[in-house]
């Protein structure tokens, strides 16, 4: 078993250079040899042929007359005199016949025929003709040149001189050159071995300081400064390797600082989730719990070591609205909305304020379901102790209301009925009576029934019902009134506008009283306007708002306004800022709008108007 691992054997460059430059030479220095004892043996050879052509036509001028004459002996002299030359091993004579008529050391071959192959296309040649001529182990040892002699003035061939010529002196002068150049090439190795060193030194002793700092750098310890000064690719090699080692640093100090800051954050984080007093649950989209805070754990009296790799339902089926909600958050990431829920927790009722995110891993797709737990059962119960003091304080404001209302036609029915022993008689009473009496009674009734409109459950008859057909009607019904109060009033509808579900009849009423505000809000005269816009049009109008799936009503009038100390009242009963009025028209709209799952907002400036907003589900 290996417990260490080795560095990788490899062949240093300066070694790789050196056999390349050493193989280089050898190869060129034997190319060189092999091309120069070719040519110069061709050029050798050529001039023994020439040498060889001119001893042959030099023998044939001297040697003519002797053949001609059948002189032997003389052109046996002749033979044998002329092979004193080094380099010409045997003169041969033939006459006319083609005997031997002179051999060179050879006296007892004359007057013989040669039948050798040589001889024969010697004889049968009628130009000069040189012939190789081969040792006994097949190797060119020699040449022969014949020349044909034709006397002057004599048409026919009168015989044939045969000059063989050795090559060793050639043979001799090559592996001279030859050694020459091996001798030459062997100094010329040597000497490029030593340039060739003395340039892979020059050339590698930088890129082993090189090669040494990246090992270094590998190890660790970036505290590396290569300095290399050669002036070519290897000095830019050192500087960009400096500048890379430089940024390493940079930023592995900066990845040490972001890491004590990552560390800072989650320290922080893991205090303020041990901190916070909302329950903070997670859950992956397998259903499984995968962190809880202390005071989730606490909230729903889970032991952390209970809930791991356990499905949620199981660890929360005490609490089954938990678990839905959990579940519907699961399967429906976007449904994020916060709602209520309602559990039991040692015997106590608690109510939880619970809303839900997406944590999305860098792909985008969902990993996991963040739920915030707000336990809000003390503000619920603050909540009904400020409303019960709120409906208190309301019953109040009812009663002073009423008993305000109600003394003013009492106090005239009173009068009247207390003069009416004493003025019956008199002419015109008892039409006055019967004109004031009835009118102050109807007072009186409406009041009551305005009062049973606001107090009781309505029963209200839902029906697909369009808008802009309830809008049309209340502008007909209200026409005269907005002519002669010199308001201009406008309306605009969006295309495809969708019906809502509805009382026709109550929220025809409610529209009334808006209307009927915006008059009242302008005695001198000015604009209403009525606008009413689909969902996919809502948030593009100022602040409206139709919610997820509704329309949205917009009152806007050019009246007085409502002073900002006076807005929050407008919707309780009997609270006017005019002299003439109930305070009830408001507070009745307000009901019927929330009845029919809708809400209503109201913003104003002081003498630039008020603006109703009326959001309504579909």
């Amino acid at each position: 078993m290996r417990l260490f691992r080795t560095s990788p054997r490899y062949l240093p460059l300066s070694y790789r250079f050196i056999l390349m430059t050493a193989t280089m030479l050898i190869v060129l220095l034997g190319v060189l040899a092999v091309l120069i004892g070719y040519l110069q043996s061709g050029t050798i050879r050529r001039q023994l042929e020439a040498r060889g052509m001119a001893i042959a036509q030099s023998l044939a001028a001297a040697s003519t007359a002797s053949l001609l004459t059948y002189d032997y002996v003389a052109l046996e002299r002749s033979a044998n005199q002329a092979v004193k030359d080094p380099d010409i091993t045997t003169v041969i004579f033939h006459d006319k016949e083609g005997r031997v008529a002179g051999y060179s050391g050879r006296s007892d071959l004359q007057n013989t025929l040669l039948k050798d192959k040589i001889s024969l296309s010697s004889l049968t040649a009628t130009e000069p003709l040189i012939q190789s001529i081969a040792n006994s182990e097949g190797k060119d040892a020699g040449m022969e040149i014949s020349l044909p002699v034709y006397p002057s003035g004599i048409n026919a061939r009168w015989g044939t001189i045969r000059v063989q010529l050795s090559l060793a002196s050639m043979h001799a002068q090559i592996r001279q050159i030859q050694f020459v150049i091996l001798a030459v090439g062997i100094i010329a190795l040597m000497f490029g071995i030593l340039v060739s060193l003395w340039a892979a030194r020059r050339i590698t002793r930088p890129l082993n300081n090189l090669m040494l700092g990246t090992q270094a750098a590998a190890r660790g310890n970036l505290e590396q400064d290569v300095r290399v000064q050669t002036g070519d690719e290897v000095e830019v090699l050192a500087d960009n390797f400096n500048t890379m080692i430089r940024e390493v640093i940079a930023h592995r100090s900066q990845l040490e600082q972001q890491l004590i800051e990552i560390r800072r954050l989650q320290r922080y984080t893991e205090q303020l989730l041990t901190t916070m007093s909302d329950g903070l649950v997670t859950v992956d989209m397998g259903g499984r719990l995968s962190t809880l805070n202390p005071s989730a754990q606490q909230l729903l009296g889970i032991d952390p070591s209970d809930f791991q790799a356990i499905p949620a339902r199981r660890i929360l089926s005490p609490y089954p609205e938990l678990s839905a909600y959990i579940e519907t958050a699961r399967t429906d990431p976007r449904d994020r909305h916060p709602r209520e829920l309602h559990l039991e927790k040692d015997g106590q009722p608690r109510t939880l304020l619970v809303s839900s995110s997406v944590l999305k891993d860098r792909s985008g797709q969902p990993r996991e379901i963040i739920l915030n737990l707000h336990d809000i059962s003390d503000l619920k119960k603050l909540e009904a102790s400020i409303r019960q003091a709120e409906r208190l304080a309301a019953l109040g404001t009812l009663a002073a209301g009423m008993a305000h209302e109600i003394r003013n036609p009492l106090s005239s029915i009173k009068t009247f009925v207390q003069l009416l022993p004493r003025k019956v008689e008199k002419p015109g009473f008892l039409e006055k009576f019967q004109r004031t009496v009835p009118r102050e009674l109807n007072r009186i009734n409406d009041l009551v029934e305005d009062l049973l409109d606001l107090a009781r459950v309505p029963k209200y008859t839902f029906r697909s019902t369009p808008v802009p057909t309830l809008i049309g009607q209340t502008l007909e019904t209200l026409g005269e009134e907005l002519l002669s109060n010199d308001i201009d009033c406008r309306f605009e509808c969006s295309e495809n506008l969708p019906p809502v579900r509805a009382d026709s009849g109550q929220l025809a009423k409610a529209f009334h009283n808006l209307v009927r505000n915006a008059i009242q809000s302008m005695p001198d005269g000015g604009e209403l306007f009525i606008q009413a816009h689909s969902p996919s049009e809502a948030g593009t109008n100022g602040n409206d708002n139709a919610g997820r799936a509704g329309i949205a009503l917009v009152f806007q009038d050019s009246g007085q306004g409502i002073p900002p100390e006076e807005l929050k009242n407008i919707f309780n009963p009997f609270y006017t800022t005019r002299d003439q009025g109930t305070g009830l028209g408001l507070s009745i709209t307000h009901k019927v709008i929330t009845e029919h799952g809708g809400t209503i907002t109201v913003t104003s400036q002081p003498d630039r108007g008020s603006r109703f907003v009326v959001n309504l589900p579909l």
